[in-house]
């Protein structure tokens, strides 16, 4: 049994490490494209670039997503009101570990918005190197880690966006880090900070920040159909449920090594103009109801709660579905990208692209980011 445990242990730590060389693998090649599409699209309106843009984004995207979902086995769980038809949105989402990047392609591939995906990120984030410019370009927008931001620039960014139509599913976390059980300072001043605000101090989720939800509900409100929230939560054999204990969320490479690993999202879309956005104020209250919605789901979900009478660790998630997703939506792209770079890694010339776009693309953009995001 030992050596049995020790083989797919091995076997588990190779097919993470095959896709993670994969995933990395291929960003080079993303850059190259998308240089050479930024270049060519000088030329044409700039609707094209960004639907090119757009297409480019959503290929790789899919390429993550077959690693996460389909290599993983994941079983995914979606309880609410998910739209199939794609619209305009801004998505919510409580935030605890780096999967939840990973579970934000899961929804909107579902929706055919994979490639329309844009996000509030960490000003760090930037510096990335390929990455952190292609995030940029693809209308990311970038916040420091104390919450400031350039309003302008944010407001800047949509517009231009909003004025060439541009399909958008915006993604906000809110909380601004990531909540951890065991980050009980965090925790303390993220209390302390809704106490200040007259809001209900949380438990199981960070108080959340208004000002850049806010600016893109007040600059989008027009614009955008709905707020979508999602409530999400993670489940795998390393980290068993048990009544009363909230187990910790996987990052990335732990969620890669996991065996059966399963998620589930409560799903809620909000019209629009059901939301308040005249002032911070009032959208801080809308917003802090939402994420106390949340506190009270997560704490029944794993019987944190004196009060909660049923401690079996049963499901609050209302009606779950098992959504599957055709493999045929990811591994065509999985297939091109893979191949492609290894063309240009079997090829003088090509490889000689290929590094020279790891190693020049990473000190421009690093440069370009620095001075334009």
């Amino acid at each position: 049994m030992v050596v049995y445990g020790v083989i797919k242990t091995v076997l588990r730590f190779l097919k993470a490490s095959s896709a993670t060389a994969i995933m990395v693998g291929v960003a080079p090649t993303v850059a190259i494209f998308h240089t050479g599409w930024r270049v060519v699209s000088i030329f044409l309106p700039r609707r094209c670039f960004h639907s090119g843009e757009d297409f480019l984004w959503g290929s790789y995207q899919k390429v993550i997503v077959f690693f996460f979902e389909h290599m993983t086995g994941v079983e995914i769980l979606i309880s609410g009101d998910m739209p199939k038809e794609k619209e305009n949105n801004i998505l919510i989402c409580n935030h605890q570990c780096t999967m939840d990047w990973i579970s934000t392609d899961f929804l909107a591939i579902r929706q055919n918005m994979v490639g329309n995906m844009r996000y509030v990120f960490k000003d760090a984030i930037k510096y990335i190197p390929l990455y952190g410019y292609v995030f940029g370009m693809h209308g990311g927008v970038f916040v420091k880690r104390d919450g400031t931001y350039n309003q302008t620039n944010m407001q800047r960014v949509l517009r231009s966006l909003m004025k060439h139509k541009v399909d958008m599913y915006f993604i906000v976390f809110p909380e601004g880090t990531r909540y951890s059980s065991k980050r009980k300072q965090l925790l303390a001043k993220s209390q302390a900070y809704a106490i200040e605000n007259d809001l209900a101090p949380l438990n199981e989720v960070l108080t959340p920040r208004v000002k850049a939800f806010h600016c893109a509900l007040s600059t989008m409100k027009d614009y955008v159909s709905a707020v979508y929230d999602a409530t999400i939560l993670y489940e795998t054999q390393s980290t068993p449920i048990q009544a009363g204990h909230r187990p910790s969320a996987p990052s990335m490479w732990q969620f890669l090594m996991s065996e059966k690993p399963r998620i589930r999202i409560q799903f809620d879309r909000i019209p629009v103009e059901d939301i308040p956005s005249s002032t911070q104020t009032s959208t801080l209250r809308w917003l802090h109801n939402r994420f106390a919605r949340k506190d009270l789901l997560i704490s029944q979900h794993y019987g944190l709660q004196e009060d909660v009478e049923n401690h079996n660790n049963v499901a609050v998630f209302g009606n779950e579905e098992h959504s599957n997703l055709p493999l045929l939506k990811t591994l065509p792209s999985t297939l091109a990208f893979t191949t492609t770079t290894s063309a240009l890694l079997l090829h003088p010339l090509g490889r000689l692209v290929y590094f020279g776009t790891v190693l020049g693309g990473s000190i421009l953009g690093m440069a370009y980011a620095n001075v334009f995001f």
